[in-house]
């Protein structure tokens, strides 16, 4: 049976699923976020096996990068984050169909978000994202990718 894909409602399901320092950073930050923050899942069989944030403000604790890019939101940009797949249910191309779902939910999709293990540029560029900035010099390597389909 093909997953379903579903804005969430009660966001503890989705963040059950994410790993725990995700958790830590959403779960003490969400009263602030809940307003900017839709979150989206895949389910199969009722159980959340797949989803993601979309933000239409700085997601939490923004890294430097993130914050230089801000500037994006007033762009029409919406920030991608939190995106995660149960490790039983990886490649499935799970996360290729929550971003064409998620895509396919806006009128005019212009998304943006950042990645920590450039391993990740190849699945995003695959989904049309491309790199606009990097800071690979920091303690922690960091790339911004955008996806503009307007």
């Amino acid at each position: 049976m093909e997953p379903v894909f579903q804005k969430c409602k009660k966001h503890n399901e989705f963040f059950k699923i994410l790993p725990l320092d995700w958790q830590d950073t959403i779960i003490s930050n969400w009263e602030s976020y809940e307003q900017s923050g839709v979150i989206y899942v895949l389910k199969d069989n009722k159980k959340i096996i797949a989803g993601g944030i979309v933000f239409s403000e700085n997601p939490p604790k923004p890294t430097p990068l993130e914050l230089k890019h801000t500037h994006l939101f007033k762009q029409g940009y919406l920030y991608l984050g939190f995106i995660f797949v149960l490790e039983e249910y990886r490649q499935k191309k799970l996360a290729s169909k929550w971003l064409l779902e998620v895509k396919n939910s806006y009128k005019k999709p212009k998304f943006w978000l950042s990645i920590e293990d450039y391993s990740l540029h190849s699945f995003y560029q695959k989904n049309g994202f491309k790199i606009i900035a990097e800071d690979s010099k920091a303690k922690d390597p960091e790339w911004l990718l955008v996806f503009d389909n307007t």
